[in-house]
């Protein structure tokens, strides 16, 4: 994601109206302000006064945005990086058919000079130190913090955070599950209950595609947010062949890097690459270079230290491909999940679903301009000695 810079800029007039039915409530926006400018990801904040409203309905330019059915009235709306005239409109309406409408339009920057800088996205998970004592002893995420209590370290520089989110930003989420010869019968009947318990729990505005691989793509859908689409299909589904965890874990992330909202990729396997031509070294590059989340749901108690060989891999090489995948994962600010056997699938995908709608999206624009190619290293710091931060440890300026 891009923004462009505007120095010298000149707005060519702003304005905000406000329309409300007789005796209704009156709704206004608190964020964007009238006479900002808005690109790429826009953090839209609506107030409403003399009355509670039981739903709010985004418009913007005219296309359906979103919809929330409870307080905060907050969306996120990526707007694009086009220096076009943009028009938010709200509706709101109360159970007892009450209805409030605002909208607020921002024109296109007079531009005298561009810069472009990319905006950073920053997926972080909060969690308590379990030995404080603190009142969530198991170290589930913190849903509650505010903007004011995180601080972005860029090259150990703090950065200016432009857009903040909670969980209910859009996932685009791959499910990539397993079907090699040994996930044949219950564990693959299993398996796809946990992608039916993901489906189920999706929200309007996400989306997410479900492939099915062994040594080859066996099924895969598109990317849709409609849970039907996503299952359908499944009935005849087979295990069959080997297992090529890194060729099909590299096609996710490509995959990925076309969607918008956040990337995830939910990986089931039991981590026993056997027939992959790529090397975890050369996914690592790739999931360095995305800003995607990964999970691993690992199936089975086997330590890394493994007796398996295959025609690619030595024993020792096998397990060295294992730490290398559970390094990756690490690195991206997801996490592993192990599970002793398959039935506990669907608990697990709905575990990770549940992390998600925790998670704060930070986004800020890099204060130096480098397109240097480096690995610079990133820290988020939240004010509160017993909360521990998960996110990935920086990115690639390309």
């Amino acid at each position: 994601m891009s923004r462009r810079l505007r120095r010298s800029a000149r707005f060519a007039g702003a304005f905000i109206a406000v329309a409300s039915a007789a005796h209704a409530f009156e709704i206004r926006f608190s964020q964007p302000l009238a006479g900002q400018g808005a690109f790429g990801p826009t953090e839209v904040v609506v107030a409403a006064s003399g009355g509670r409203p039981a739903r709010m309905e985004l418009i913007y330019n005219g296309v359906r945005a979103g919809f929330r059915d409870s307080p905060p009235w907050k969306f996120v709306v990526d707007v694009g990086d086009e220096n076009i005239d943009r028009t938010f409109r709200v509706i709101a309406t109360s159970t007892a058919g009450e209805r409030g409408e605002a909208e607020l339009s921002l024109p296109k920057l007079q531009v005298d000079e561009v810069l472009d800088l990319s905006l950073q996205q920053v997926y972080v998970t909060v969690t308590l130190d379990g030995s404080t004592g603190a009142t969530d002893s198991t170290g589930a995420a913190v849903p509650d913090f505010d903007r004011q209590a995180f601080r972005i370290l860029d090259d150990g520089a703090r950065q200016r955070i432009v857009t903040f989110e909670g969980g209910d930003a859009p996932l685009a989420a791959l499910l990539a599950i397993d079907s090699s010869l040994s996930m044949e019968g219950v564990p693959l009947r299993a398996a796809l209950d946990g992608a039916r318990a993901f489906a189920e729990g999706m929200l309007e505005l996400d989306e997410a595609m479900l492939l099915l691989f062994s040594d080859r793509v066996v099924h895969h859908t598109p990317f849709t947010g409609e849970p039907a689409t996503l299952l359908a299909g499944l009935t005849g589904a087979e295990a069959s062949g080997g297992s090529a965890i890194n060729d099909h874990l590299y096609l996710a992330l490509q995959l990925l890097e076309r969607r918008q909202g956040r990337r995830v990729v939910v990986l089931l396997s039991d981590g026993i690459d056997v027939e992959s031509l790529l090397s975890a070294a050369q996914v690592a590059e790739v999931a360095a270079r995305s800003q995607a989340l990964l999970y691993w749901i690992r199936v089975g108690n086997e330590p890394f230290g493994m007796r398996h060989r295959s025609v690619w891999r030595g024993t020792a090489e096998h397990t060295a491909e294992m730490n290398a995948l559970a390094e990756i994962v690490d690195a991206s600010g997801g996490r592993r999940i192990e599970i002793s056997s398959y039935d506990q699938s669907a608990a697990a995908f709905t575990e990770i679903l549940a992390e998600l709608r925790r998670q704060y999206v930070l986004g800020y624009y890099p204060d130096k301009v480098r397109r240097d190619g480096k690995w610079h290293p990133l820290r988020v710091e939240v004010g509160r000695s017993d909360a521990r931060v998960r996110t990935r440890g920086g990115y690639y300026d390309d």
